[in-house]
Order: C-alpha cells, then sequence, then structure tokens
C-alpha cells in the first residue's frame, strides 16, 4: 500500500477535492463559476462537519466557459487549470512535509489526492 512505501513515522495526507457549479450574481444572470474546496480526509467525521472547522478551503475557482468553445479547448483549459492549483502539492507528495499532528507528534506528512467530488 502507499503508506507501507513510506519512511517509518511517516503518513499519507489523504487530500479530499471537490467542486460544484456555483451562482455568483442573481442581478446579472448567468454570472457562475467552479470553485475548488480541498479538505483532508482523515479528519475526524465530527470535525470535518463543523461549520465552525474550516474544514474546506478554497483554492481556486473555475470560470464558465463561454457558449460555442470546442469541447477539446474546454478540456485542454480544465486540465492546465487544474494544474495549476494542485502544483504547490508536487514537492510535498515527493518529499513530504513536517505536520504537527492532533496528538502533539511531530510526523511527516505526504499528501495525495484520493479522491474528487
Amino acid at each position: 500500500t502507499c503508506q507501507e512505501s513510506l519512511p517509518d513515522g511517516s503518513t499519507v495526507v489523504p487530500v479530499i477535492l471537490g467542486s460544484d457549479i456555483t451562482m455568483l450574481s442573481t442581478l446579472s444572470g448567468d454570472k457562475s463559476a467552479w470553485p475548488v474546496y480541498l479538505s483532508i480526509s482523515n479528519l475526524s467525521k465530527a470535525k470535518r462537519r463543523s461549520v465552525k472547522s474550516n474544514r474546506l478551503i478554497l483554492i481556486g475557482l473555475l470560470p464558465r466557459c463561454p457558449n460555442g468553445l470546442k469541447t477539446h479547448t474546454i478540456k485542454i483549459a480544465y486540465q492546465e487549470s487544474m494544474a495549476t492549483m494542485f502544483r504547490p502539492l508536487e514537492e510535498p507528495a515527493k518529499s513530504g512535509i513536517k505536520v504537527l499532528c492532533a496528538d502533539g507528534r511531530s510526523r511527516h506528512a505526504y499528501p495525495r489526492i484520493a479522491s474528487f467530488l
């Protein structure tokens, strides 16, 4: 498994990503975008569901593409935008990052994208 391939004392930090269309303005009609949120899945369920926990972090906002664009163009724009948003995770995913865990111990953590909702 992924955890077994890491050095002793290290841990995987499963990253959950989510996005859903959001209306930006009701006054100007069809202004909408796709916010992209990040959370980690090894938070307790109670913490993850708490309104005050700041469990979701907005990492980007994908604009709605204008009608008439070719599907291929939209796919490339989406892939490049997502790659730009996730670039800061590339180095920590390879070499890890020191984090202070809830139990007070410092661990070497390796973030991995676990799901996209």
